[in-house]
């Protein structure tokens, strides 16, 4: 049965991986992931160890009792190597493609603070206010009703199709590229894409530095009716640039943690699986085995996190194996048996 409202928020405990859908108005506004990870989460108060100076004065690293080495900024003064202090996690660890990752960023701790562990995903949505509704995979698939599969799979590619348009969401080191095409006149292509643009920020929480390439627009007063538009749909707080002489607009928000494009990207195979997982459970319960038919690379993944596997029998009440072919593609993994 769907929710009785229509801004709120739905939110799937899935097998390694905990899902959420922002409604507002009835429609999809925004997708948020959440998986197992050592790291530590924005928020956490944790004790640490000044491990080295980076820049003078300014940045230094710090090791956390659990090893995990975070980047201290600013440097509090008089700060020694080898000095103990407490620091708040400001921004979490970013894994990247190729395997690259970047610390995550912490900042001195106020005088005072206690221990704590940052909130989880359901913790920040019970701190936004609005209603939660739990969805349970016996019921009806409301996420993907909502368009949770599209979204996903806008995340997982990179590209979002509108009337008349598309946009190409690259992920580099130094920010999120955006590169609007399509075959309509420059200015109607650009005022549709600036609406798309804030729209996809908001939907796969992307922060940081961000480049949005518009087709070139010669009139200043195109250029500035299309980031009236983008500042109308654009609900989060940012910074942003004129659109200059080639199209180019920059756009800067609040980093503090990956971008649903950053999760899924990072680890594709590890997307497949899970994506794989979420099928799996809401296949149902029965009495036959369940056979998962997979890629080899997505076969060598659950046999490492047999815990999922477990997870799945139980939810299910149903044993499971797994079925490895080079004949399926990574994200071609199905669900047979009995």
């Amino acid at each position: 049965m769907a929710p009785d409202f229509q801004n709120g928020w739905l939110y799937e405990a899935g097998i390694g991986e905990n899902r959420a859908l922002r409604i507002e108005h009835d429609e999809l506004a925004a997708i948020r992931i959440e998986r197992e990870r050592t790291g530590a989460r924005l928020g956490s108060i944790v004790d640490a160890q000044f491990t080295q100076q980076w820049v003078a004065g300014r940045s230094g690293i710090i090791t956390l009792e659990s090893g995990e080495q975070c980047l201290l900024q600013p440097l509090p003064s008089g700060l020694t190597e080898g000095a103990a202090l407490r620091v708040e996690i400001v921004r979490e660890a970013l894994d990247e493609k190729g395997g690259q990752s970047k610390r995550a960023k912490a900042r001195a701790a106020a005088k005072g603070s206690a221990l704590t562990k940052g909130p989880s995903l359901l913790d920040r949505m019970k701190q936004d206010g609005q209603p939660i509704h739990d969805v349970q995979a016996h019921e009806p698939d409301i996420l993907g009703d909502y368009g949770w599969n599209e979204a996903m799979e806008q995340a997982e590619t990179g590209r979002v199709d509108f009337d008349g348009g598309s946009l190409i969401l690259s992920l580099t080191p130094a920010m999120t590229v955006i590169d609007v095409d399509g075959p309509l006149a420059p200015f109607e292509l650009a005022k549709r894409a600036a609406r798309q643009v804030a729209l996809a920020l908001t939907r796969f929480d992307i922060g940081g530095s961000i480049g949005v390439d518009f087709p070139t627009l010669t009139a200043k007063a195109e250029r500035t009716e299309v980031c009236a538009i983008f500042d109308s749909y654009m609900t989060g707080n940012c910074e942003r640039t004129a659109i200059n002489g080639f199209g180019f607009m920059q756009v800067v928000a609040r980093k503090t943690g990956p971008s649903v494009l950053e999760v899924v990207q990072a680890d594709r195979v590890l997307s497949a699986t899970l994506a794989l997982l979420r099928q799996a459970e809401r296949t149902g319960s029965g009495a036959g085995a369940m056979e998962l038919h997979v890629h080899p690379a997505v076969a060598a993944k659950l046999h490492h996190r047999q815990a999922w596997l477990d997870a799945l029998a139980k939810r299910t009440g149903r044993s499971v194996s797994v079925e490895a072919s080079g004949n399926i593609s990574i994200t071609g993994g199905h669900v047979g048996g009995d």
